[in-house]
């Protein structure tokens, strides 16, 4: 039996939609190969199968679904080359924001934590706060850390090299209570 990596199901919809033709057996391949997707590929399918008159205009319901959607779309511009470039008072800003101290913010910026400690409704609120999508914050994060260079020749001794560390770890060293460290990294609001 072959293992395969974990794939998710948006890679299999995205995959399934580019090489979907009506009429052949792409349909079946898939569902043979994804099982555990099934019902998403059968309604892919079926919405990629619609006849649409493209001669018609769209209606006022539909053009107002696009335009909110791509309000929100203008609204997460950011890319890793962006969040690298931006100053580490939108970062604080970010943290204050999420109700967290300063220095949480002057981590994420430096990108000193550890992505594995991140729960998911975090990542979604700070992305958020920081005008990105989740998949920018988190390709952003997984980028080596970096200590500032600002507080390297500010420093009496060499800089120790940055390193990963867990959220809580930060939050304990920022001295936020565990109440407060417990209800953020288990809240699933």
């Amino acid at each position: 039996m072959i293992k395969r990596s974990p794939i998710s199901s948006e890679d299999v919809m995205s995959a399934f939609a580019m090489d979907f033709q009506p009429g052949t057996d792409v349909l079946t391949r898939y569902l043979k190969d994804y099982p555990e997707f099934g019902g998403d590929l059968i309604d892919l399918a079926r919405e990629l199968s619609r006849q649409v008159d493209e001669d018609l205009p769209l209606s006022e319901h539909e053009l107002a679904y696009v335009s909110a959607k791509m309000s929100r779309l203008r609204e997460f511009t950011a890319t890793v080359e962006t969040l690298q470039s931006r100053s580490p008072k939108k970062f604080a800003a970010a943290a204050t924001a999420l109700g967290l101290p300063m220095q949480i913010g002057v981590a994420i910026r430096e990108r000193r934590i550890d992505m594995a400690t991140l729960p998911r409704r975090f990542l979604e609120r700070l992305a958020n706060e920081l005008q990105a999508s989740v998949d920018v914050l988190q390709s952003f994060l997984h980028l080596p850390a970096q200590a500032s260079t600002l507080r390297a020749n500010k420093s009496n001794d060499k800089p120790a090299v940055a390193e990963k560390v867990p959220l809580e770890r930060l939050l304990r060293d920022a001295g936020m209570d565990e109440n407060s460290i417990s209800r953020l990294l288990h809240s699933d609001d």
